[in-house]
């Protein structure tokens, strides 16, 4: 018998007991019930005993597989399929006969009744070949399924999972639903448009700011401040305030809560992160805030693009002086000398990647971890935070959304 792990339920409330896998029939009667007793049948094709499903002129191959714990040492969250080593020789078969069939890797979750079917998309799995390997989804990766009707993402290993609710299982196949999630067809264009790549200069930035208005742009953390500039011109430029808007700094509606992004469409909030791609770890939020917003809401996202760094004490501090001096020309009473934060000060940048993760009820407790914040200079104590642990963002269990600059 397998050891306990997370389960999710009808109502998406997470328990931990043991697997309750499914019989052969008891999945093809399943399939059966979600697409049609009508347009599926077993078939035998190239040898093998297969479930075809049929729509219109379309015929698709169905090859199911029980989705299961792995078992200790791996996390309770971590589930798995098999995929046997003859899919490898049978797809390539169906390809060199040019046969008309489209092949499917679908995994096949039960618990108490709930079932979430995932289409493990064969394309990367098949150039890694398949020698009995495992094929991974998350209890987050069902959770999402259950919330949205249908989750696609790319997993760390670059391979494409799409998970199903049952009730969305024919308009998936059928290619038939209207739209996935479309807050990440918004984050796709954005990245489209953000200088992927690129060295950014602290003085190009800081004037580029200030010329757009930007009431931030004196800040010397000046990386993360545009980012926040270049996500609020394009939720502006964009008209897509009514899906999801810069809330942060003096961006704030009344009733608005202290993080940078408002998901209007889809009622909850999220925080944009800048972060040095080198560091292990980077800043999160009031603890007792974002668990409320967690709670209140359901979920919440944390949105990190991390960058490259020189540093500007590695080029004689010219960016220092650059921007104290430009203040000083924009400002004549501002009273710092040219050397003002000259310790921390970054020279230039050049982000490389994004990661969009989510927390909610399922998953926040494991995915974060206190931060010791010190105490203010009146040497009271500050509010407790969280600290982000980047070893989230190679977490699937929490990912949700990855871009990296090729």
């Amino acid at each position: 018998m397998n050891a306990d792990s997370e389960q999710i339920q009808f109502d998406t409330s997470i328990t931990v007991d043991q697997d309750q896998p499914l019989t052969p029939t008891g999945i093809y009667e399943s399939i059966s019930n979600w697409l049609g007793n009508e347009n599926v049948s077993k078939q035998r094709v190239l040898d093998k005993s297969v479930i075809v499903y049929q729509h219109n002129n379309k015929k698709i191959i169905l090859l199911p597989k029980c989705i299961t714990y792995l078992g200790n040492p791996h996390p309770i969250f971590k589930k798995r399929v098999q995929l046997p080593e003859w899919y490898q020789d049978f797809c390539n078969s169906i390809d060199s006969n040019h046969l008309d069939y489209d092949v499917r890797f679908i995994g096949v979750y039960h618990y108490n009744g709930n079932i979430i079917f995932v289409d493990f998309i064969k394309d990367t799995y098949m150039q890694h070949g398949l020698h009995n390997s495992s094929a991974h989804v998350y209890i987050n990766d069902l959770f999402q399924a259950m919330t949205y009707g249908v989750f696609r993402k790319e997993d760390k290993f670059g391979n494409t999972i799409v998970a199903i609710r049952n009730d969305k299982l024919k308009e998936y196949l059928d290619n038939s639903l209207k739209s996935e999630n479309t807050l990440f067809d918004l984050f796709r264009q954005f990245n489209c448009g953000y200088p992927f790549g690129q060295w950014l200069y602290a003085f190009d930035i800081i004037k580029k700011m200030h010329e757009g208005n930007w009431p931030q742009w004196r800040q010397a953390e000046w990386a993360g401040w545009f980012l926040e500039f270049e996500f609020d011109k394009f939720t502006r430029e964009q008209n897509i305030q009514n899906q999801m808007r810069y809330v942060g700094s003096s961006n704030k509606r009344v009733g608005d809560l202290d993080f940078d992004i408002r998901f209007e469409e889809f009622d909850f909030y999220g925080d944009l992160k800048a972060s040095d791609i080198t560091k292990t770890e980077t800043p999160g939020n009031d603890q007792e805030s974002l668990v409320e917003c967690i709670y209140k809401y359901n979920k919440f996202w944390y949105v990190i693009y991390e960058h490259e760094t020189i540093k500007d004490s590695e080029c004689g501090y010219e960016a220092t002086v650059a921007r104290n001096r430009y203040i000083k020309s924009v400002d004549p009473a501002y009273d710092k000398d040219e050397m003002s934060y000259h310790s921390r000060m970054k020279h230039s940048v050049r982000f490389l990647k994004m990661t969009i993760i989510e927390l909610n009820r399922v998953n926040f407790r494991d995915a974060l971890k206190t931060f010791n914040q010190g105490k203010q200079p009146d040497g009271s104590a500050r509010a407790p935070k969280f600290n982000i642990d980047k070893k989230t963002l190679e977490n699937d269990n929490y990912v949700v959304f990855r871009y990296s600059y090729k």
